[in-house]
């Protein structure tokens, strides 16, 4: 398995245009038997931003995951201009591989404006410097699974978790190094952050922890189907995020979670949906 840091994820989002709507991209070098979702959908983020005016942003995007992308195999971003207006535009990205649709996002971009405002306050999450390392947290069971392997571009610490529903919990994230100033960049390495945890913290109430995905017993696997975020305001992503976040249900297979990101000043930047498959399977002998 190759590095995978701040500099390789950067290259990964660093796609070549192939035609006027059209890009092409590879994949992070990942321990995973599928292409990482936080991957594609950033790298789509990417592709459609560039197609729109420098004076919007990204304000929203939906990715949903139809068939898992192959790690060896290119990425083909072929953008479609949905609507462009005065001051928003819309994109869908079809995300293809050998011909075959892996990811349909959809994306908007806006001018920012001025206009009433009110936010959901920040939970008094202590401070990222004191608060342990994911590894940290774990490491009387025996350290992070194989599933985490390689995601050393992202800056991960678990804050004290609050009190309420045992399916909540506090995380800490940010970029492991600087990032360029470009505000896609920033929304991008954010997207990618927002798929890290969320499917994961619906084991938690279960009896597993975040990053310890296998028990005696059985291996837990996540698979992405839809995934929403909103951008209430840029912020950069190499400082630190909190994500609030918690699953509301789990059911027939399926999990929800969702998360309020908030900058180190407590503003609230962003707002994370996803659902996706939850799968347990018999561990070989052994592991």
């Amino acid at each position: 398995m190759g590095q995978h840091d701040v500099p390789d994820l950067l290259e990964v989002l660093n796609l070549r245009q192939v035609a006027p709507s059209t890009f092409e991209g590879s994949n992070a070098a990942l321990d995973l038997p599928r292409v990482f979702g936080g991957q594609l959908a950033a790298q789509a983020l990417v592709a459609a931003a560039r197609t729109v005016p420098a004076a919007q942003v990204p304000q929203s995007l939906h990715a949903t995951f139809l068939r898992p992308g192959l790690p060896p195999a290119p990425n083909r971003f072929a953008v479609e201009h949905v609507r462009d207006g005065r001051t928003r535009s819309t994109r869908s990205v079809a995300i293809t591989q050998h011909g075959r649709e892996v990811v349909r996002l959809t994306a908007a971009f806006g001018a920012p404006s001025s206009g009433v405002t009110h936010q959901t306050p920040p939970p008094d999450a202590g401070k990222p410097e004191d608060a342990p390392t994911l590894h940290e947290t774990i490491a009387d069971e025996g350290g992070l699974t194989g599933l985490w392997t390689g995601f050393d571009a992202v800056e991960l610490r678990v804050a004290p978790t609050p009190a309420g529903p045992p399916s909540r919990g506090l995380v800490w994230m940010r970029a492991a190094g600087a990032l360029p100033d470009d505000p896609v960049v920033h929304a991008a390495v954010l997207c990618y952050a927002s798929d890290l945890t969320l499917l994961s913290a619906a084991l938690v109430p279960h009896g597993l922890r975040l990053g310890r995905e296998r028990d005696h017993s059985h291996a837990w696997d996540t698979v992405s189907l839809d995934h929403a975020l909103w951008f209430h305001h840029i912020s950069r992503a190499d400082e630190w995020f909190l994500f609030d976040q918690h699953s509301p249900v789990a059911s027939h297979g399926r999990a929800l979670g969702t998360a309020h990101v908030y900058d180190g000043t407590g503003e609230l930047v962003a707002t994370v949906t996803q659902e996706g498959l939850l799968v347990a399977e018999p561990l070989p002998d052994g592991l």
